[in-house]
């Protein structure tokens, strides 16, 4: 029995390890002030702007072409293209020792700009759905049609609809961090919304509404609202905070936090840290009154810093509690990461974490070594 259970907490463990990139948020403040300012998407992430190609190419071990498939093929100036391919191997230990590799990511991206208006999908292969297969095999985990205030620019208003990652939070690219992944955008929560932005350089604020996916059955069952705002009062610190209502079928989530960043240019250190508090209210009778209500704690704080050119060193702690009402639920972890960026296109990640459950009095502990490639078309 205990072997079977060490096999499935390996499973869920190598496919909580696999998924999507984002942004990486430690060039905020060190780079530019905004997402936008890398980035397509108010949010973040995938296709980058003419900024960001530039800041690819300036982390690069050796300097190439940073455009889509190294400038071999230009597309049309109002089509964007774009992708990423990841895996990884190494060692995990959840609390079986196994050597695994695994496939994580691999997706295409097409955004097409129209005036005032963007179209944006990706499209990637997936593990089929149990009764879904014929419409799961392939997928398009986010596409939405955006309206942007001031196409080719960086700030103002940004307001889409379609299928995305509620913005909320620090929105770190590794999922495994805890307050991804118990706080609310966990791996696939990806679900139907609208999305209105207002983005300066002082500050922005988003607003999120969504439903449960109608189509596929994926990992978030609930339909609700999730804010972020942030203030920079200087260009080296930036202050913000989160609050989110969801409703599934059985119960109601509250929730909220606050999250800091801070650059020291003199040390070439980026700070970032959150802190995020919930309650579950669980429905337990027949008549659906109101029953448990477990109290929920998540924090991560992370430290980044250049290691000359094309070095990036990540140190992050973290700590989750599901229950802070209940004795040796909680969890902790250390992270540490280090990113090689080869060229404009590559990147290599060696990503390590080791994890405890109530300091070792709730059960062994574990945590994993892999070593990660990524390829940006």
């Amino acid at each position: 029995m205990k072997r079977v259970l060490g096999f499935l907490v390996l499973a869920l463990t190598v496919w909580a390890t696999a998924g999507d990139a984002q942004a990486y948020p430690q060039f905020q403040l060190d780079r530019d002030q905004t997402c936008t300012g890398c980035h397509i998407s108010p949010a973040g992430g995938n296709l980058l702007n003419e900024n960001g190609l530039a800041v690819a190419e300036s982390l690069a071990q050796w300097g190439t072409a940073p455009e889509f498939f190294y400038n071999a093929f230009t597309p049309p100036s109002w089509l964007t293209l774009g992708g990423d391919f990841r895996s990884a191997a190494g060692y995990i230990q959840a609390p079986s020792r196994v050597l695994t590799a695994f496939p994580m990511q691999y997706e295409a991206y097409a955004n097409a700009a129209i005036g005032h208006f963007t179209i944006h999908a990706n499209v990637s292969p997936r593990p089929a759905q149990v009764g879904n297969e014929a419409a799961t095999h392939v997928w398009s985990r986010e596409h939405y049609v955006m309206w942007q205030q001031h196409p080719g620019e960086n700030f103002g208003v940004y307001a889409r609809v379609g299928r995305f990652m509620p913005v909320y939070g620090l929105r770190l690219a590794e999922h495994p961090v805890y307050t991804r992944r118990y706080g609310g955008t966990q791996l696939y929560a990806d679900t139907y919304g609208a999305h209105v932005a207002l983005i300066q350089p002082k500050y922005e604020g988003h607003l999120t509404g969504f439903i449960r996916d109608p189509l596929i059955d994926t990992v978030e069952h609930s339909n609700g609202v999730m804010a972020y705002a942030e203030v920079r009062p200087t260009e080296r610190l930036a202050l913000g905070g989160e609050g989110m209502f969801t409703r599934s079928p059985d119960a109601k989530d509250f929730g909220g936090g606050v999250t800091a960043k801070l650059f020291v240019p003199e040390a070439k250190l980026v700070l970032q840290a959150e802190l995020q508090y919930g309650n579950k209210i669980i429905d337990t009778s027949p008549t659906n009154a109101a029953g448990g209500a477990p109290l929920k704690l998540v924090g991560y704080l992370l430290a980044s810093r250049m290691l000359g050119s094309s070095l990036l060193l990540d140190l992050g702690l973290g700590h989750y509690d599901s229950n802070f009402r209940i004795k040796n639920l909680d969890r902790d972890c250390v992270d540490l990461n280090l990113h090689w960026f080869v060229d404009s296109h590559v990147e290599l990640l060696l990503t390590n974490r080791i994890e405890m459950l109530a300091f070792g009095k709730g059960g062994p502990s574990g945590g994993y070594s892999l070593l990660q490639f990524h390829y940006r078309l």
